[in-house]
Parts: C-alpha cells; structure tokens; sequence
C-alpha cells in the first residue's frame, strides 16, 4: 500500500507557490510602477528647507518625478527657472517650487523685498516744491538738502546732507514707477543706518529739500553749505567771543542792518542785552 504524503511535504509545496505568487505580483506591479513612472512630470522641488524671503541656491533644489494628478498649475519645471530668485514663503523639503512663490531679486512686491543690504527704509515729507515738483518716482536717485537754524547764532545754515539715495518709493508706497505720477505728499528712500540717524534730526531741527539727480549720475559733490550771513552780508547776528568777569564767553552780536539804527542787542545764551549804539 503506497504512502500518502507526509504533512511536512505539503506546507513545503505551499510556501514555494506562495513565494512565486508573491514574486510574480510585486514584478508586475513594479513593471505597472516603471510603466507609469514614464508618464510622470518632472519638476523642481526643494531638497531642503528654505527661508522665506531668501534666494535660492542650487543645493536647495533638484528635480523630481511626479504622477500628474499631483502637479501643481504652476509648478517650475526647470532648475534655472528657480536658481537665483527669491522665495516668498517658506518651503519645506520635497515642496514643489511654483512660479508664483517666486520673485527675480530686486523685482519682489512688498518694499522689504526692494531694501539693498545693508540700508534701511525710511520716509520722509515732501510737498510740489520740495519734492521737485511731483516729479521723483520709485526708482529715481535723489540728493537731500537741510535747512537747519543755529539755536545760539541765530543764523540758518544750508546743506547738502545726503547724496545719491534711492527712491524706493512714493506717497502710499507705490513701488511701480509706471503706475501714476510723481511723489506729492512722501518718499521713501533707501540709507543706511546711521546715514537715517543724520536724517531724522536734520527733520526735526529744520527743513528738508529734494533735488533729483541726472540718470547714471553717480558723482558724489563736496559741499560747505551756506550761511544766511552769504547770502544777506550785515543782516543776520555775527558770533564773537568777548570777556566779562567770568572770564571769555562767546555772544551773539547783532550789528545794525542800517546806519540809522540806534542800538545793539546782545545775545548771552538765551538772555537778550539792549546797548545804545555809539
């Protein structure tokens, strides 16, 4: 009487035909993978974290396959679409790079994006006079003259404070110099920082004027400024120091502008002497 097959025999038959159906379903379905894959879209996604507002270097990206139901409207599809420019927002690793997260350097919306290294915006008024008529737009380099008032002289001084700064933008802050006229109520200019410290008390202690510069003109001129005395010789007081019984203080003397006047007023810090003159 024959033997039947021992149990062993069976499971053994079982586990090869389980191991050559699982071997020939995962083949066809990475044979179905590779056959799809060649349908899929390449585009540029980020290989590592990137920082808003920063520009795009090519170790933070590279080229990846997408199955096209997953592809973003907009998504960049070359590296040199994307090396160079600067993210808006923050994108993630494996995030794929959209043209409208992008901005070309110096061309981004919003005015921090316009700020040179290094400078600061800052605003300043400016009216049809001052501001050369609404003439100045984003984009104009500019020269800003100060007016200041010497507290203890008496006597306006005016200079060229600033030259050469850039206009980043106007009245509201309108950044496209194609859009609308020129600056009528502000602009906003790009300096560095202690260049805005200079700025901002010049503002307070007197008045501020614009001059628009020539395009490409890029000469920085040496000035002195000018004293009221320049320009009205015998009409505004003259520092002198003269000696009292505490010893030299300098004063203010203010000479007549006429020989009809009949007295001399002297200036001690803020105290005011009336002398007849001799």
């Amino acid at each position: 009487m024959a033997k039947r097959p021992g149990a062993g025999g069976i499971l053994f038959v079982a586990v090869i035909l389980g191991l050559i159906t699982a071997y020939v379903s995962w083949r066809y379905i990475a044979n179905l993978q590779k056959n799809n894959e060649k349908n899929w879209v390449k585009v540029v996604v980020a290989s590592t974290d990137i920082q808003a507002r920063t520009k795009i270097t090519r170790d933070q990206i590279q080229i990846k396959g997408i199955p096209p139901d997953l592809v973003s409207p907009d998504a960049c599809t070359k590296i040199e679409d994307v090396e160079g420019r600067i993210a808006l927002d923050k994108l993630r690793a494996r995030d794929q790079i959209r043209t409208s997260g992008l901005a070309k350097e110096g061309e981004a919306p919003g005015l921090v994006y316009n700020i040179p290294p290094g400078k600061r915006a800052i605003a300043i008024g400016v009216d049809e006079v001052k501001g050369v008529g609404t003439m100045i737009k984003p984009g104009d380099k500019v020269d800003i003259i100060a007016t200041l008032t010497d507290p203890l002289a008496r006597m306006e001084t005016t200079q060229t404070i600033l030259q050469n700064i850039m206009v980043l933008a106007v009245d509201k802050g309108r950044t496209d110099a194609q859009q609308g006229g020129g600056a009528s109520s502000s602009i906003t200019i790009a300096v560095p920082p202690e260049e805005a410290e200079r700025l901002t008390a010049a503002d307070r202690l007197g008045t501020l004027r614009v001059m628009l510069r020539p395009i490409e003109e890029e000469a920085i001129v040496a000035t002195e400024g000018v004293r009221a005395t320049q320009v009205f010789p015998g009409r505004y007081p003259v520092a002198t120091t003269t000696t009292n019984e505490q010893g030299s203080t300098p004063v203010i003397i203010s000479p007549p502008p006429s020989a009809s006047r009949k007295e001399i007023r002297v200036y001690r810090a803020t105290s005011e002497q009336i002398i007849p003159a001799q």
